[in-house]
């Protein structure tokens, strides 16, 4: 029982000032006092306390990204102010739970997203102070004004923009290269013809996971075990600026065209749709700010450090929020399937050379995403931040989204659902238009405008086709679909992810079924 009613306010903010004294055993004092008085309003000081002192006092254990983790940390954290002693047992003595395993920073911000816990009044700047203070680099970019998010539900990432390093301009080389099991030579070759003249590795297993995408004609792909200790991507690719940015706790890739500027005809950021070659349109250099809302990674770009929500791709604080807060990124289709899949689809493909000269060591990640896997699959497990909802899917159904004209609306596919879909499609109507969503060649989701009437699924020498009711076949290619006589129907390009991002990132979320 919390002793709210009782306590003195004036004490309880001379002891939350005392925890951003740089002084630990001050700290530990201040720790002590707040645990005796009993008061529950100081419970969101210290949970975001106890996910800094935790971090810090155990880097090699939960340092991020994992690959990282046997270099020394960020001079910040090793300071030796920063630490709070005793905060867990100040918050076992203020809330029910006892978490007492080694993770037990991650099972109270677990337990605090599910609470409605009111913090003492003027929280929002102590949290501001805490952040500049103790982690820099994520607190400069926090500290940002207009902003729409509530800073109560921003959760630190254990990381941030100085070491969770974007991967800016990657080489790709033919598939062939860097296949394992492939026999193509293509020493030094890459798609800028800038090669090192050394043949690249062969590093891609046919199991591998990628996120297969096309630019002006050309095939990429990227393995998702090599983006993961970047989690984000900047390339010009064919003379278009993009950024492949990837979510882990979401497993939400999505690629997005770079170029912000007057909207063009049909909508999004005007990037690609302005006018078709990105004049007058700037161009932003993207990167993972450390910081999480609802789970999903917050972004900010290098050019204005405006914060960007990852899944919806639109700003969220900052001087692009002030200039034009209905402005939202184009995006094109990516397809998260295997590498075996995607060269048997898209041979003439380019891979991701592994040669990236950032130094990673990522054979960590082949074949292993570290505790990602539990945060995927587990529903029992709660990503920071995110308040659990009974609602139309599981929390971690995987699903495909696509939005229309307004990003505060989207429409999703739930992917384990397609296979078992009569006639093997899911029509629906989606921004007011008609929609056939399959899976496609490679498996994985294809939603393209609809042909007329009802269609079905086959499968053929050719690879995957719709045949309508009146019998006509229609061809699929990765922009659209194509019957014998010419007539076209655009592919709608769409977001991976799991059901939770989609229901706490936009306004509204329907369930295509």
């Amino acid at each position: 029982m919390t002793q709210t009613d009782h306590t003195d306010v004036g004490r309880l903010r001379t002891l939350t000032e005392r925890l951003l004294v740089r002084d630990a055993t001050a700290h530990a004092a201040a720790i002590e006092a707040l645990g005796e008085e009993g008061d529950e309003r100081v419970i969101p000081h210290l949970v975001e306390l106890i996910v800094i002192d935790s971090i810090a006092n155990d880097w090699e254990r939960f340092g991020f990204p994992a690959a990282l983790r046997g270099r020394d940390p960020p001079r910040y954290l090793e300071l030796p102010e920063v630490r709070w002693p005793g905060v867990r047992d100040a918050l076992a003595s203020l809330a029910e739970p006892d978490f007492d395993s080694a993770h037990a920073w991650v099972e109270w911000e677990s337990w605090y997203s599910q609470q409605d816990i009111e913090p003492l009044e003027g929280f929002d700047e102590w949290k501001l102070r805490l952040y500049r203070s103790y982690l820099p680099p994520v607190g400069g970019l926090l500290d940002c004004e207009p902003r729409e998010f509530d800073l109560q539900d921003i959760r630190w990432g254990n990381c941030d923009r100085s070491f969770l390093a974007a991967l800016n301009a990657p080489t790709f080389v033919p598939g062939d290269a860097v296949d394992a099991d492939g026999s193509g030579t293509a020493e030094g070759a890459s798609v800028d013809g800038a090669g090192s003249g050394d043949a690249p590795e062969r590093y891609l297993e046919d199991d591998h996971v990628v996120f297969g995408f096309e630019i002006e004609g050309t095939s990429y792909a990227v393995p998702r075990w090599v983006l993961f200790p970047h989690e984000l991507l900047n390339a010009e690719l064919d003379g278009v600026p993009v950024s492949l940015t990837y979510c882990t706790l979401c497993n939400a890739p999505i690629l997005y065209d770079r170029r912000v500027g007057e909207r063009g005809d049909e909508g999004g950021s005007g990037g690609a749709g302005a006018d078709g070659d990105g004049r007058g349109a700037d161009v932003r250099t993207f990167g993972s700010t450390g910081m999480l809302a609802a789970g999903n990674k917050v972004m900010y770009d290098e050019e204005t450090e405006t914060l960007w929500d990852q899944h919806a791709g639109t700003p969220i604080g900052g001087p692009t929020l002030a200039s034009d807060p209905d402005l939202f990124l184009d995006q094109f289709a990516v397809t998260q399937t295997t590498w075996g899949e995607w060269k048997a689809e898209y041979p003439d493909t380019l891979a991701l050379d592994l040669d990236t000269g950032y130094g990673y060591d990522y054979a960590y990640y082949d074949g292993n995403v570290d505790f990602f896997e539990h945060y995927w699959n587990r529903e029992e497990i709660v990503q920071p931040g995110v308040r659990r909802d009974d609602d139309r899917l599981p929390e971690k159904a995987s699903v495909y989204g696509v939005t229309g004209d307004d990003p505060e609306e989207v429409w999703v596919v739930p992917i384990d659902d397609l296979a078992d879909v009569e006639g093997g499609v899911l029509s629906g109507r989606i921004a007011g238009r008609d929609v056939v969503a399959l899976l496609d060649a490679t498996d994985d989701v294809a939603v393209y405008e609809a042909p007329p009437g009802a269609v079905e699924r086959v499968a053929d020498d050719d690879g995957v086709a719709l045949v309508d009711g009146a019998g006509t076949r229609w061809r699929l290619t990765r922009n659209e679909l194509r019957s014998a006589d010419g007539e076209a129907r655009d592919r709608i390009p769409g977001r991976h992810g799991l059901w939770f991002a989609f229901r706490t990132h936009y306004e509204t979320a329907h369930v295509l079924e």
